[in-house]
């Protein structure tokens, strides 16, 4: 077993970031998950999402070099783990190619790499436009 410390405070996640951690944490709640995304998404984004958040977990689960810690659903920290998946997935979406390439290295088995960067993909685009909704209604927005 592997004991890992993590914060309880540390440096705020984005609207996606957080998104996805609670996404690992409810792994096993693809409806639920599916439902509440299409509240913020819309159904299509929504199921494009969870299909892709289950390519990355079946690509993790086979071919991680250790099972990420996943913290309990009412947790109030973020662990190492949550937060490298979280940042990964955004790096894959805002097509930082070279920097998910490196993260994926440290995440899975070479043979594994490409498949997971475009996972990554899969799930973190649909939530960036969770992210810009959020931005258009915001009052400071001028229209």
């Amino acid at each position: 077993m592997r004991h890992e410390y993590f914060k309880t405070v540390g440096p705020a996640l984005r609207v996606p970031e957080w998104r996805i951690v609670q996404m690992l944490r409810r792994q096993h709640e693809a409806d639920r998950l599916e439902a509440e995304l299409a509240g913020a998404i819309g159904l299509e984004r929504a199921r494009a999402c969870v299909d892709g958040f289950a390519q990355l977990m079946a690509l993790m689960r086979l071919h991680a070099w250790h099972p990420p810690l996943i913290l309990p659903p009412g947790a109030v920290g973020v662990s190492d783990d949550e937060r490298n998946l979280a940042r990964f997935v955004l790096l894959s979406a805002e097509q930082d190619r070279e920097a998910a390439l490196v993260e994926a290295m440290a995440i899975v088995v070479p043979q594994a790499i490409l498949p997971l960067v475009a996972a990554g993909e899969r799930v973190g685009l649909p939530l960036l436009c969770e992210e810009c909704r959020d931005r258009l209604d915001c009052p400071l927005t001028f229209q």
